[in-house]
């Protein structure tokens, strides 16, 4: 997948479409992030519902109480720069079309994850809560960007 993404890089690169370069970067970044097999807890799993699956664990339940943690709110965070990224991409989009843009962002990344579990066996969560978590953030982080070319830059054009 990396070299995938450092030839889109490349490609944009060499165009100069900073913006598309800047938006495979952002999903470079967030197939690392979520892609690599490693696990980081920063709470109790104690109290969450899973199911082994594929060779990884599954949560289908959404907003477990002991889900939302601080792993619940980095997701949001995580993919802030990828809805402002979005924005940069495609500025005249309708904001009915914001949360799918999230819903795709946070699918892809959950689907790169089921891939990795079920071919190599990287025992990674497949979570609900990251495709709803990757999706706010991508809402908010359009909207953001928005806010900040309306009013900040003063005007509507984008770069």
């Amino acid at each position: 997948m990396t070299a995938i993404l450092v030839g889109l890089v490349g490609h944009t690169w060499r165009r100069q479409q900073y913006a598309s370069m800047s938006w495979w970067l952002g999903w470079w970044l967030l197939a690392t992030l979520t892609w690599t097999p490693i696990t980081v807890t920063t709470g109790s799993v104690a109290g969450i519902t899973t199911h082994w699956w594929a060779n990884g664990v599954w949560v289908v339940r959404p907003l477990q109480k002991a889900s939302i943690d601080a792993s619940f709110w980095f997701n949001i965070v995580m993919t802030l720069p990828q809805g402002w990224l979005w924005y940069r991409r495609w500025p005249r989009l309708n904001r009915l079309i914001w949360p799918l843009l999230g819903v795709v962002t946070g699918g892809a990344l959950e689907t790169g994850q089921t891939l990795g579990n079920w071919l190599v066996g990287l025992g990674l969560w497949v979570d609900i809560n990251d495709i709803i978590t990757n999706a706010l953030g991508v809402v908010l982080g359009y909207g953001l960007a928005k806010i900040w070319q309306d009013k900040w830059r003063g005007d509507s054009s984008c770069s």
